[in-house]
């Protein structure tokens, strides 16, 4: 009996071990997925003995603003889909095959971001660009959400016994999230194909804005009525 004991503990910290392994290469890559995107952004070369005055320094970085801008709105989504991956994997206990490769799916796309913002920071002006990036948001998210899908509803002895109710609940509530994302996007591109005039297509990126908008005034409405309750 003591001896079939040991070999269960020895087991159980062995699939701690593993699951551990696998949490630590998905922070490893956010880190460098963060750490790429940073090095995207820096002074432009001047020519040969040339060096920068005060002055210079100061337009240089005026015409980095949009790829500070970039930076700071792709950390804000790696970071918020690092806390969204922390909350998921909370609650196992072990995995399996099916975990490992949707949680390798989806750090397939959250390394597309290094591109999606490298591209957002050339700023052409044209829409295709920030629409790629959206794009690439949309399949982190999708990709994240059947991750999350998997481990609440579809996987079997890998997760703790817990009340997975809130878990759900925000499921639920990032699936609805994710469609209207969807929509955004094929609004903006099919707005981007019916303006006419090349110089205001561009404009069509104003949808996602709207959306922008719209998920703020629903979330603060629900925490308002959260807070009355």
């Amino acid at each position: 009996m003591k001896k079939e004991n040991e070999e269960i503990t020895k087991e159980e910290i062995k699939k701690e071990f593993q699951l551990e392994r696998m949490i630590l290469f998905s922070d490893a890559v956010f880190a460098i997925v963060i750490t790429l995107m940073a090095i995207e952004i820096h002074l432009p070369e001047l020519p040969e003995h040339q060096r920068y005055t005060d002055v210079a320094f100061l337009n240089a970085l005026k015409h980095l603003l949009p790829m500070f801008f970039g930076y700071a709105l792709s950390f804000f989504f790696i970071g918020q889909m690092w806390y969204k991956h922390l909350q998921i994997f909370s609650i196992l206990k072990d995995y399996d095959k099916g975990l490992v490769i949707r949680n390798l799916v989806f750090l397939f796309f959250i390394g597309l971001f290094p591109f999606g913002a490298s591209i957002v920071m050339s700023g052409n002006g044209t829409l295709l660009p920030p629409l790629t990036y959206f794009i690439i948001i949309i399949l982190c998210m999708a990709s994240q959400l059947l991750l999350h899908d998997y481990i609440l509803n579809r996987s079997k002895g890998i997760i703790i016994k817990v009340d997975n109710t809130e878990q759900k609940v925000s499921l639920r509530k990032r699936i609805l999230s994710l469609a209207a994302m969807v929509a955004i996007a094929i609004l903006a591109y099919i707005t981007y194909l019916i303006i006419p005039n090349a110089q205001d297509k561009e404009y069509a990126i104003f949808w996602i804005f709207v959306f922008m908008l719209a998920a703020y005034r629903i979330n603060k409405k629900r925490k308002e009525i959260k807070a009355k309750k």
